[in-house]
């Protein structure tokens, strides 16, 4: 059985829910990350994506040294257990409109799953599915 935690990222930012908008979108572009997640206790609270910082900070027009990520986070935010499976999670991403999902075990903030993450797993999928089932004539011709 395929689980999440074969395929989440470790590749995160995290911060509290009084840091201010402007250190953290310093901290996504240094990273090249699309999202920050706001944690207490090490436990997600909320989530700040690119989306977010455009439509609640840059359309208002407001202080990004003032502005607090609890001002302009997605809350409450769902999360996943590692052991999730991942075609459950590739059909919830979807019917929610999830682009990422936190990951949690223990209460405790672990990893990211993103639609990347669901798409370079099933691509990787189809590639051993073809390899497997292609003739050797084939294989050869087969650029995958």
């Amino acid at each position: 059985m395929e689980k999440i935690r074969d395929i989440m990222g470790k590749r995160f930012i995290a911060f509290n829910e009084n840091s201010s908008v402007r250190n953290i979108a310093k901290k996504m572009g240094k990273y090249d990350l699309g999202c920050a997640i706001v944690v207490k206790n090490n436990k997600p609270i909320g989530i700040i994506t690119e989306r977010d910082m455009v439509k609640r900070v840059v359309a208002r027009n407001l202080d990004v040294n003032k502005t607090k990520a609890k001002d302009v986070m997605t809350k409450p935010v769902e999360t996943i257990n590692p052991d999730a499976n991942i075609y459950f999670v590739a059909r919830t991403m979807k019917e929610k409109g999830y682009k990422r999902y936190p990951v949690v075990k223990n209460s405790k903030f672990v990893g990211l799953v993103t639609q990347t993450d669901i798409v370079d797993y099933f691509r990787e999928q189809r590639r051993r599915f073809v390899l497997k089932n292609l003739s050797k004539k084939l294989k050869n011709r087969y650029p995958v």
